[in-house]
């Protein structure tokens, strides 16, 4: 499968209870987890912490690999991830377009995310 064909998305938590979203005004859904496309040689930690740092300015610890999701011949692989240092929800800039939601947001917002995913928040964040 070429690298044009996969796409790694980060599923970062972080208390208290939240969830890292990319906001994308006007679009659907109107946000997504951070992520991208592998570099050559890139594992899909690399890629999601890179993807991440990129988008939202957050640098992450890629975990586990949550599962592998094939869509209209599109490999997604969503990653678990925390951020590296403690954050504050209201601490992201509005120029950055990301902020931290609750899992009931994530709901409205997402509310097609991948039954493994849904999961795996619900577990986490209910931990935290």
């Amino acid at each position: 499968m070429s690298r044009d064909a996969q796409l790694v998305l980060a599923v970062v938590t972080a208390p208290p209870g939240r969830v890292l979203l990319v906001h994308r005004p006007g679009e659907v859904p109107p946000a997504v987890l951070p992520g991208g496309r592998p570099q050559a040689r890139e594992s899909p930690g690399a890629t999601a912490e890179r993807g991440c740092r990129e988008e939202t300015g957050i640098e992450i610890r890629a975990g586990r690999q949550l599962g592998r999701l094939l869509d209209d011949g599109i490999a997604t692989i969503y990653v678990a991830a925390t951020p590296r240092r403690d954050v504050d929800p209201e601490a992201i800039p509005p120029s950055v377009r990301a902020g931290w939601y609750t899992l009931d947001q994530v709901d409205l917002v997402l509310p097609g995310l991948w039954a493994p995913v849904r999961h795996h928040l619900s577990q986490t964040i209910r931990l935290r």
